[in-house]
């Protein structure tokens, strides 16, 4: 293989293994900040922590690549190609178990009763995607909250300039949509972003089992300087 296409293909790999390894680990803590654990708290942590786990064992693989062609070490160049196979099985495995995942059907449904115990939570996703109640805003008239409050919504459900306590079912300024469909379908774009990031990360994962033998071939025979020419 001529030296600057091997040269090209290597630090490409190496660009695209820590690309993703970082996405995959800021995408997955950034859910752990900010998606909600309304009884799926154990489906949400499985996905993240192999998600956190999967994007630092990938940017590892990078920085060590990235380490390896800085050095000149043939050797360690064998021992990421071998270690290179096990990634890429574990990245694979990664990859089809979250891809089969159904978060939609997996994540506990929202439920207008626990405003009462976690109102700054519900009042923030209200804001965020101007939507109120669970499907509709009459969800709330069936709530412990709503049976104080008859006829009333929360003030997070009213588009008002200034925020309010509270604001009639009834009135034009109530955000029509409920937040289950925008919440879930914000979800699932997280999600397609790591399952995408991860497939990526298996084609150079892959590559690299090779193009790594390839540079420590080229090393061997002196002419490794030219890659980094």
């Amino acid at each position: 293989m001529n030296c600057f296409v091997l040269g090209c293909v290597f630090n490409t790999t190496i660009v695209i293994l820590s690309a993703c390894g970082l996405l995959l680990m800021g995408t997955a803590i950034y859910m752990v900040e900010w998606f909600p654990q309304y009884g799926a708290e154990q489906d949400i942590t499985a996905f993240t922590i192999v998600t956190i786990v999967v994007g630092a064992v990938t940017l590892a693989a990078g920085l060590s690549m990235c380490a390896a062609v800085c050095t000149k070490h043939r050797c360690m160049l064998y021992v990421i190609s071998l270690s290179s196979i096990g990634i890429f099985c574990f990245q694979l495995g990664a990859f089809l178990w979250l891809a089969t995942q159904s978060q939609t059907e997996r994540i506990a449904m929202l439920s207008t009763e626990s405003y009462e115990d976690q109102p700054k939570y519900f009042d923030k996703l209200q804001l965020d995607f101007e939507c109120c109640g669970i499907d509709k805003p009459s969800d709330w008239t069936s709530s412990s909250w709503g049976k104080k409050n008859i006829g009333e919504v929360p003030g997070s459900c009213c588009n008002t300039p200034a925020p309010v306590k509270s604001c009639s079912l009834t009135s034009d300024i109530v955000f029509s949509e409920g937040c289950q469909r925008p919440l879930f379908h914000y979800m699932e774009t997280m999600y397609n972003i790591i399952v995408a990031a991860l497939l990526v990360t298996c084609v150079f994962q892959f590559s690299a089992i090779f193009v790594s033998c390839c540079v420590a071939r080229v090393y061997k025979d002196d002419t490794y300087d030219r890659l980094t020419d």
